[in-house]
């Protein structure tokens, strides 16, 4: 090869004066700058083409968080609806202040509602809670709920007789754009809805301050709500009412400005890109040179990096938790018990490697794996909660963390799941061992109440014929015998009648249907009717009993029988359990502090410890021990008088030491208190 000869027109120095600037550069510039404008269009064309790609999936965003928020609202509401305390305060019989407390003040700032509304068959608001404020009967009956609230009504009326069914959705009232959810209340295990029922219903306001706050996770600008269409340059998703002809127009829009990532950096750096591609030409030697090193070390670090990537791909694939590597939230690495858990082989692992994750996940649970995705282990490792679907549409409830691997807030990410689908089995398996408890719990309940009212029916006729006898009222017997016989039939017969009356009040007091006879009741007269019908037992064992009641007119609003029943089964047992010449105490006072009225039993007896005590207090117990088995009686004297006074609105404690005493304190609140005045 021969070395070219320059032209010697080029090489002539520019002092010559022929040609200052070389000619060999005219075509060159023309080159460059049409390299710089083809480089320009393409990057252009690139920009229109990601920000339109951009502004696409913003849409998605948008209309996922939005149904994400209804499905979250249809939770709110499925537990509410579905709450069987919402069945016995609200539909059973309405109870202001419950509804007060459990779904107009707390709904109101626990979950963000404008409205909670309970609505009757009819359509009438009887209960209604706006922006933290109790509706006024007027405001009640001058409301119209609007006819896609009255569609979301009937469709949840219309549900098949099971679990509750929540419907969510959007609804128009006035000017005002709501997300708003609606329920039949029925009980937790289901059932069909009922003639007399009520509907919940609970309204979330769509106003720009709404929607700013469920959009922000998205990081978009000029986030509004409006009624009317606004230019193309603006992101829109319509808002249509529930149940809406499908040629009805919408009832409003979420806008907000469209993204422009790619031209709004290309309009920032557009001054400096022409320097950029000058110095891109000058740097291109450079470049291959140091390109050409880079690629030779690269290949060493590369077989390095393969052997490193298998052992630890054998390590992941060994754990029995699913392991992912996240990349800008996409799957770039699953082992083999994710692959399990989500029912694909191996040899299909491209059916996920790629994907975003958040794919898997169903979407009731999005919004729960966006702010773990926020976190990011932060605030070190937290577990969530949440769903997956398998490849064969089965769904997967998994307790989830994500950390990420180089702490940058956009790196990659570690992703560990847990199934737990064992764990809920084994929940599932000691939740029906707890229902099956309480049924029978409840069927004991029932027979004891059917078994007394069968004995009351015989027991009246032996009480009722023995009397007879017992008063020769049609004629003499003729043998002694026979009266006394009587006298003891009679006496039985009382006792067991007590007896049977005492097991219904328990099998009452277990259904919660105990009913009082309320009026007001004079203290000190009630304590020395209490005292003189123990005075024959406590004189034959020896027993003195003491009475102090203070002040005087002190009176109680209660039930006199079952507050003499209380008395008397807690002296009665002071009594039973002293010894000759330990003195029993009745005291009653009032507490200085509170204003309640105490009544207060205290013998010098055996005692009792902790669990003694315990015993004491369920029914049918008795306290083992040589001194408490020979003494009479069915164990229901203490959770009687216990279970009366809980249904005052009191309570009842002990104090006991053994060998030292007990002391028994019934407590009867002040509103049940007054003074009788006192006669000079």
């Amino acid at each position: 090869m021969h070395d070219p000869q320059p032209a010697p027109d080029l090489i002539q120095p520019a002092s010559a004066g022929r040609h200052p600037l070389p000619l060999a550069t005219v075509p060159v510039l023309m080159l460059l700058a049409f390299a710089v404008l083809a480089v320009a269009a393409i990057l252009f064309t690139t920009a229109r083409h990601f920000d339109a790609g951009e502004a696409q999936r913003s849409e998605q965003r948008v209309a996922r968080l939005m149904a994400g928020a209804e499905n979250s609202l249809a939770v709110v509401m499925r537990d509410y609806a579905g709450w069987d305390a919402a069945v016995m305060h609200v539909v059973d019989r309405f109870d202001l202040p419950w509804a007060d407390e459990n779904i107009g003040i707390y709904l109101s700032g626990g979950y963000r509602l404008s409205m909670s509304l309970v609505i009757d068959r009819q359509g009438r608001v009887i209960y209604g809670m706006e922006d933290g404020k109790r509706l006024t009967d007027n405001r009640m009956r001058e409301i119209q709920p609007p006819p896609a609230l009255g569609r979301m009504m009937e469709k949840s009326i219309a549900a098949l007789p099971g679990t509750t069914e929540a419907v969510a959705g959007v609804v128009r009232w006035g000017d005002q754009l709501y997300l708003a959810s609606v329920a039949d209340i029925r009980p937790s295990q289901g059932g069909a809805a009922r003639p007399d029922g009520m509907a919940l219903a609970f309204l979330q306001r769509l106003d720009r301050v709404a929607v700013a706050r469920l959009l922000d996770p998205l990081l978009l600008e000029n986030v509004d709500i409006s009624t009317r269409p606004l230019p193309l340059d603006v992101g829109l998703l319509p808002l249509v009412e529930f149940g809406a002809a499908p040629d009805s127009p919408p009832a409003g829009w979420l806008t907000w400005r469209v993204p422009r990532p790619a031209l709004d950096f290309l309009s920032s750096v557009y001054w400096v890109l022409g320097g950029v591609l000058l110095a891109l030409f000058a740097l291109t030697a450079q470049v291959l040179t140091r390109v050409q090193r880079a690629a030779r070390r690269e290949a060493e670090m590369n077989d390095a990096l393969r052997q490193l990537s298998e052992r630890y791909r054998a390590l992941i694939d060994a754990l029995p938790d699913m392991v992912c590597l996240l990349a800008d939230g996409r799957v770039s690495l699953i082992n083999a018990a994710g692959l399990s858990m989500l029912g694909i082989s191996p040899a299909d692992a491209g059916r996920v490697v790629g994907r975003p994750y958040l794919d898997l996940v169903v979407d009731a649970d999005r919004l729960i794996f966006h702010r773990v995705m926020q976190m990011r282990g932060r605030g070190g490792i937290e577990w969530a909660t949440l769903r997956i679907e398998a490849a064969n549409g089965t769904i997967v409830p998994i307790e989830l963390a994500v950390l990420p691997v180089t702490g940058e807030p956009l790196g990659e990410m570690t992703l560990v799941a847990r199934d737990r689908r064992p764990e809920l089995a084994r929940r599932e398996t000691l939740r029906a061992a707890e229902t099956r408890a309480a049924v029978a719990d409840r069927a004991k309940g029932q027979f004891l109440a059917n078994i007394s009212h069968e004995l009351r029916t015989p027991l009246n006729a032996i009480i009722g014929f023995s009397e007879i006898l017992r008063d020769e009222l049609l004629g003499a017997l003729g043998v002694p015998q026979y009266k006394e016989y009587a006298v003891d039939i009679h006496e039985g017969g009382l006792h067991l009648l007590r007896l049977v009356n005492d097991l219904l009040d328990i099998a009452r007091m277990d259904a919660g249907t105990l009913e009082l006879r309320e009026g007001w009741v004079d203290i000190a007269p009630l304590i020395d009717r209490c005292e003189r019908l123990l005075r024959q037992k406590a004189a034959e064992r020896g027993v003195p009993v003491k009475l102090d009641v203070s002040p005087q007119g002190l009176r109680v609003l209660a039930d006199e029988v079952r507050l003499k029943q209380i008395v008397v089964n807690l002296l009665g047992n002071a009594v039973r359990f002293s010894e000759a010449g330990q003195p029993v105490a009745v005291v009653v006072r009032l507490d200085g502090a509170t204003g309640d009225v105490l009544i207060e039993v205290a013998d010098h007896g055996i005692g009792m410890n902790v669990d003694a005590m315990r015993i004491a207090l369920e029914p049918f117990s008795q306290v083992e021990g040589g001194h408490n088995r020979r003494q009479p009686g069915a164990g229901l004297g203490l959770p009687l008088a216990r279970g009366y006074a809980e249904a005052h609105g009191g309570s009842l404690t002990m104090q006991s030491t053994p060998a030292v005493g007990t002391t028994v304190t019934v407590r009867l609140p002040a509103s049940r208190v007054a003074l009788a005045p006192v006669e000079g």
